[in-house]
């Protein structure tokens, strides 16, 4: 997101920031006189109030009630997070500990997606989320037809990422255990090697002059590699349980928590991520800022991460209220991990 610029002075800079993190602590809207109580402002509560007032009216905070404390607006947030945050250099409790469990399950990349996103919503207290970018150029290393009967065959395709995708085809003939060694042999000779955008875009050329070309597995194959080989939406998108993120206190309410479900739902997240969270590129949408409507009550913080056989984003998903210096951190610390056991 691009940097606001308002014209805000210093004393509204220092009074904003105190009630951001304030509100942050405690849920409770918050007034002059906690301000003045709980920090060392030399001015009046009345003044602390005429510079609430200023930046209510800059549109920075908001109250409820026409007596209640402010509560900050997302734009409020934003101008927080560009201007006034103090950076996080958090470090996770027991870092070796974290790392080795991921290292332990980086051969097997789905455990190690999974893993990752319910460590993240474990110790933040909120939603955690993982997603692979640029699936569509995972190298194909390996590919095995395995006969499930005399007329269906699984074709088994493994990643070099360590992703497998399981394809089963029903055909109209019976084949040989013997055909299917050479059909599975001149598969890999063709396709082993390229990305499945390669062979997507290729395997038509690249089977054309086989004697095998005609086989039905062949032609099964042929008639939609783009299906065939892909990598399901299931498969790129994984999720943490919902049970932290509905245990914060805005989910106490029943009309939030409605809301909550429906964003957090898998083929909701799933969308999300894939249509507007897709490139190389870290996000952090407050509020509105989101590009659908049921986040508008969430802020979605994101980090790219990436080795050299995969990339991809970790997230965490939350009510606006979160501890954004703690996220920011926690999410970069996450991402050295991942950078290292991918």
């Amino acid at each position: 997101m691009n940097q606001i610029l308002i014209d805000i002075y210093p004393r509204e800079q220092r009074v904003l920031k105190a009630v951001v993190e304030d509100y942050i602590l405690s849920n409770v809207p918050i007034g002059s006189n906690f301000l003045k109580n709980n920090h060392t402002f030399n001015c009046s509560p009345a003044t602390l109030r005429n510079t609430m007032a200023s930046l209510e009216k800059k549109q920075l905070l908001m109250h409820t009630h026409t007596s209640s404390g402010r509560i900050p607006t997302d734009l409020g947030y934003r101008y927080y997070v560009d201007h006034l945050m103090e950076q996080d250099d958090y470090r996770l409790n027991h870092l070796e500990n974290v790392e080795n469990e991921l290292a332990s399950v980086s051969t097997n990349l789905t455990e190690l997606l999974q893993t990752t996103a319910a460590m993240l919503s474990k110790i933040s207290h909120l939603f955690g989320v993982t997603m692979i970018l640029q699936f569509d150029r995972s190298i194909l290393q390996d590919i095995e037809l395995v006969s499930l009967s005399t007329d269906r065959v699984m074709v088994v395709l493994g990643m070099k990422s360590g992703m497998v995708r399981s394809i089963v085809l029903n055909l109209e003939v019976s084949v040989k255990e013997s055909d299917l060694h050479k059909v599975a042999d001149l598969l890999q000779e063709k396709l082993l090697g390229l990305t499945l955008k390669e062979i997507q875009d290729s395997i038509i050329l690249r089977m054309k002059d086989s004697p095998l070309s005609h086989h039905e597995i062949i032609q099964i194959l042929l008639t939609n590699p783009k299906e065939h080989f892909s990598i399901p939406e299931n498969q790129t998108v994984y999720m943490s349980s919902t049970m932290n993120l509905l245990n914060q206190p805005e989910n106490q309410h029943v009309e939030n928590l409605q809301k909550t479900l429906i964003a957090v739902d898998s083929e909701n997240i799933t969308h999300y991520f894939k249509t507007f969270l897709n490139k190389k590129n870290n996000y952090l949408f407050i509020g509105k800022e989101n590009l659908d409507d049921i986040y508008n009550d969430c802020t979605i913080v994101t980090n790219v991460f990436g080795g050299s056989l995969l990339h991809g984003q970790i997230g965490i998903i939350g009510p606006t209220r979160i501890p954004y210096a703690k996220i920011t951190g926690l999410l970069n610390q996450f991402t050295e991990i991942m950078n290292r056991v991918c």
